[in-house]
């Protein structure tokens, strides 16, 4: 039992160096597997650990603290009765392909899971943008 043990033991420590990967390149470790890698298209909880955090940026994101920090937007307006925000997005923005990100980039992104033939599991809380 103890050999068992330590032969676990060392096999982990020898996986744990081999994670330390190249500077340029990234390890994640999950629990869960989502079946693509659109937002959009369910699995929500595979996709919200994997892509929201790791791959696509929002307009705004948390701090330590729990406060809302700038990201794509560089400060926002809120209406005084709070149904209307008015983001300002950060200039100088590029996609990975090098086109530029603007506001129909924003549009498209709220349209998209709120569509007629979206199959979003939260589809119904993007009805009213």
């Amino acid at each position: 039992m103890l050999h068992r043990l330590m032969t676990t033991a060392a096999a982990c420590l020898l996986a744990a160096g081999s994670a330390a990967a190249a500077p340029d390149a990234i390890t994640l470790g999950m629990v869960l597997e989502p079946p693509n890698l659109d937002p959009t298209a369910g699995a929500a909880a595979a996709i919200d650990e994997v892509v929201y955090a790791n791959i696509y940026e929002g307009l705004t994101r948390f701090g330590p603290d729990g406060a809302v920090l700038p990201a794509l937007a560089e400060r926002w307006d809120i209406s005084e009765d709070g149904t209307v925000y008015t983001f300002h997005l950060q200039g100088g923005v590029v996609f990975h392909d090098g086109s530029g990100f603007d506001a129909e980039d924003v549009k498209f992104s709220l349209d998209r899971p709120r569509a007629e033939d979206s199959v979003n599991a939260q589809k119904a809380l993007f009805a009213g943008t």
